[in-house]
C-alpha cells in the first residue's frame, strides 16, 4: 500500500500558488520567501511523483494532475478548518479571559480586524489588548500581565517559548504617483536616488537594516531619522520621502496616498512570533486565537 506524508503547510502552499497563478503573490500571502515556497512545492511534488505546475516566465500553471488535486485540497482544508471551530467553539469556556500584549503598531494594524472576527465566534471569550513598547511585550507576558505576547521576533528571552506566526517582507513605501510607484518591484539601488525616512538606529527595524544598506553606504540620501513608525508614514504621505518598513504596517486603515512596492535584491523578512511562559499552558483560547491570526495575516496582501 502507497502511503503519502502530505502537510498542511504542503497544502496550503499549492492552493494559494494555483488560486494566484504566481509564486511571488503567491509567497506574500503566505508571508513566506519565494524559494520557501518553491521549496514546499517541490517537496509536494516529490512525495507525489507527480509535476503539479508548468511554469512558464510569466505565471504558473497547473498541470492536469494539479487541476485534480485542487479541488480536493481546497476541501480538505475548508472541512478541517471548519471541524476545528467547531471543537473550540464547543470547548471555550464561557465567561473565559484572554489577555495579549502586543506592540503599537500591531495593535493599531493587524489585531482591530482579527479581534473583530473572533469576537463573532467566541462570544463568550472576553479578550484584553495590552498595547506596549514592542521591548516590553515579553515582559508583560513574564510578569503575567498578559498570557501571550505577540511581536517581532528577537524579544522573547531564554525564559520564554516563542513560535513563528508569520514572515513579513520588508517593503518600500511611497506616495502614490512616485517613480517607485510605477515598479513592480525596487531593488535597493533604486533607493539611492530619492530622499530616506528611516526608523532612529535604536529601534529593531533600522537594526535589520543595516546590513543590506551597507553595500551602498555614503549613497543614500537620509532625509529623516523617527522613532515611530506612524510618523514615517505621516512624512510619506505629506510626499517628503521614502521608507523601507514591513509590509503588514500598510495594513491599518485610514492610510490614504501610500503604496507599497515589494523590495528585493535582497529581499529582507522579519518574522512576528507569539510568546508564552513554558511552564503555563496556553489556554484554549489562545491557541484559537491565533489560528485566527495566522490566517488574517497569510491573507492580507501588501497593499498596492
Amino acid at each position: 500500500m502507497l502511503h503519502t506524508h502530505l502537510t498542511l503547510r504542503q497544502l496550503r502552499a499549492f492552493c494559494f500558488v494555483a488560486q494566484e497563478q504566481s509564486m511571488t503573490r503567491a509567497a506574500e500571502k503566505l508571508f513566506l520567501t519565494t524559494s520557501a515556497l518553491s521549496m514546499l512545492i517541490r517537496s509536494l511534488e516529490e512525495e507525489l511523483g507527480l509535476r503539479l505546475f508548468e511554469r512558464t516566465t510569466r505565471r504558473v500553471m497547473l498541470t492536469d494532475a494539479g487541476s485534480e488535486l485542487l479541488p480536493t485540497a481546497l476541501r480538505t482544508l475548508d472541512q478541517l478548518d471548519s471541524t476545528v471551530r467547531l471543537l473550540q467553539a464547543t470547548h471555550l469556556k464561557q465567561g473565559e479571559v484572554l489577555k495579549i500584549a502586543t506592540s503599537p503598531l500591531l495593535a493599531a494594524s493587524l489585531m482591530p480586524t482579527v479581534m473583530s472576527q473572533f469576537r463573532s465566534e467566541f462570544p463568550g471569550v472576553r479578550v484584553e489588548l495590552l498595547d506596549v513598547p514592542v521591548a516590553d511585550v515579553a515582559e508583560a507576558v513574564r510578569s503575567g500581565q498578559a498570557d501571550i505576547g505577540v511581536c517581532t521576533s528577537g524579544q522573547e528571552g531564554r525564559d520564554l517559548k516563542s513560535e513563528v506566526i508569520f514572515q513579513d517582507a520588508l517593503c518600500v513605501a511611497c506616495p502614490e504617483g512616485h517613480a517607485l510607484a510605477a515598479m513592480d518591484s525596487v531593488e535597493w539601488s533604486d533607493l539611492v536616488e530619492f530622499p530616506l525616512i528611516l526608523l532612529k538606529p535604536s529601534t529593531g527595524l533600522r537594526n535589520l537594516l543595516e546590513k543590506p544598506m551597507q553595500r551602498w553606504a555614503g549613497q543614500f540620501r537620509l532625509e529623516y531619522e523617527v522613532a515611530n513608525i506612524h510618523t514615517a508614514l505621516g512624512l510619506i504621505g505629506a510626499g517628503l520621502g521614502v521608507s523601507v518598513l514591513p509590509a503588514y504596517s500598510l495594513a491599518r486603515a485610514g492610510i490614504q496616498g501610500i503604496v507599497a512596492r515589494p523590495l528585493t535584491n535582497p529581499q529582507v523578512i522579519r518574522e512576528v512570533v507569539t510568546l508564552y511562559a513554558p511552564s503555563k499552558p496556553l489556554p484554549s483560547s489562545a491557541e484559537a486565537f491565533l489560528n485566527r491570526f495566522k490566517k488574517f495575516a497569510a491573507q492580507t496582501p501588501m497593499r498596492t
